[in-house]
């Protein structure tokens, strides 16, 4: 069952995921969290900046990666770890062990492998592959999510990072596979903007498997995928003010 959570709007949104991380932060040693990058969680990352946040999140208890970055440095406007890097830990008391980023200066396909060992040396295994404790995606208008593209993408890939390409600017990007993805006890896709409420409607209203999207056919295997929408990317969809569901 594919279910989601309608809020008023992304500052409504934002609060809750704030909320919920801060319950992950005090709920146990340590947690392995992959964060989105790109426009939507900008919002979430200055809220996580401010007070009670920045204070009442035991930052010590967490570990962030990232669900893509584009192959330019961490100073780059560009750079998915740059702005996490300006907009919240720069701001809040976090360990820079805590911090793995994909290092999108190097050699991409370099850079893929030498994360690949870092996961699997750091994050622990279930079923041979490493889990995450949460993983966090956004979804662009056309259905992908990190840098995985509809018709680009292996859902069958067996290495935990690959070398993407965007389909319409030719940059390279490293992305966490779907593979990879799906491993995890929890996955949330916080979907936000009128622009995104046809593919919203269309992911929702067919099978996942009939459709050629990313985000409609990453799931997580050991625990709940959840989608988080406003009330605009849920504008499509027959109900928009509870929680609804469709088989996939």
């Amino acid at each position: 069952m594919r279910n989601y959570r309608s809020f008023t709007g992304p500052e409504q949104a934002a609060h809750f995921l704030a909320d919920e991380l801060k319950a992950l932060s005090l709920a146990g040693d340590t947690s392995h969290v992959v964060l989105s990058g790109g426009s939507t969680p900008r919002l979430w990352f200055e809220i996580l900046a401010q007070p009670p946040y920045a204070e009442a999140i035991r930052w010590t208890s967490l570990h962030f990666w990232w669900g893509d970055e584009r192959c330019v440095p961490a100073q780059d406007a560009d750079s998915n770890y740059g702005q996490a890097k300006r907009l919240l830990f720069d701001h809040v008391a976090i360990p820079t062990g805590n911090l793995h980023p994909m290092r999108g200066g190097e050699k991409p396909e370099a850079e893929a492998r030498r994360l690949s060992e870092e996961i699997e040396s750091m994050v622990a295994k279930q079923q041979g592959l490493p889990v995450f404790d949460w993983i966090i995606l956004g979804m662009g208008a056309d259905g992908h999510t990190a840098s995985l593209f509809p018709e680009q993408t292996d859902f069958s890939e067996k290495r935990l990072a690959v070398v993407a390409r965007h389909p319409q600017s030719g940059q390279k990007r490293i992305s966490l596979s779907a593979t990879q993805l799906a491993a995890c006890r929890r996955l949330t896709f916080l979907v936000l903007g009128a622009d995104k409420a046809a593919r919203v409607s269309e992911i929702f209203s067919h099978p996942a498997g009939s459709l050629p999207y990313p985000a409609a056919r990453i799931s997580a295997a050991h625990g709940p995928t959840e989608w988080y929408l406003d009330t605009a990317s849920a504008s499509d969809l027959p109900e928009t003010a509870s929680t609804a569901s469709v088989s996939d």
